[in-house]
């Protein structure tokens, strides 16, 4: 409860985090997001020792430390990596909103997410219902 409270307070969080868990042995391909509308941070909470457990973003790389966070722009090319052979490694990892964006810009992609995941969910509904419909007939 108190980590959630703590995100929650974060002025420019973009409303999306999660705990990653990086099994033994791992390799995360490289990827990227769609936008560079924000930042993404890695908390490592349980980290194997040596330098086994690491990310790339773009050409740099970087190990993972427990409590030594990492933040990048999402959208470049990026990919994580755990090849210790029994400890999985552990992030807490949330987005936030690109500095680079002012208030009003952050204000308007926030009203666009949240409608384009209401039409998601009044889309969703539909299906449910017509699918309900059907079963029943």
């Amino acid at each position: 409860p108190e980590t959630v409270k703590i995100i929650k307070s974060m002025d420019r969080w973009y409303c999306h985090a999660f705990v990653s868990v990086l099994s033994p042995n791992t390799h995360i391909a490289k990827h990227n997001g769609p936008t560079n509308k924000k930042l993404r941070l890695h908390l490592p909470l349980v980290v194997p020792p040596g330098e086994v457990c690491g990310i790339r973003v773009g050409s740099e790389r970087r190990a993972f430390h427990v409590g030594k966070c990492l933040a990048f722009d999402d959208s470049f090319e990026h990919e994580a990596w755990n090849q210790h052979p029994v400890q999985g490694r552990v992030c807490l990892i949330l987005d936030l909103w690109h500095p680079d964006l002012g208030d009003r810009e952050v204000a308007l992609l926030r009203f666009l997410e949240k409608a384009k995941m209401a039409r998601a969910k009044r889309v969703c509904d539909g299906a449910m219902a017509a699918a309900a419909q059907e079963a029943a007939a």
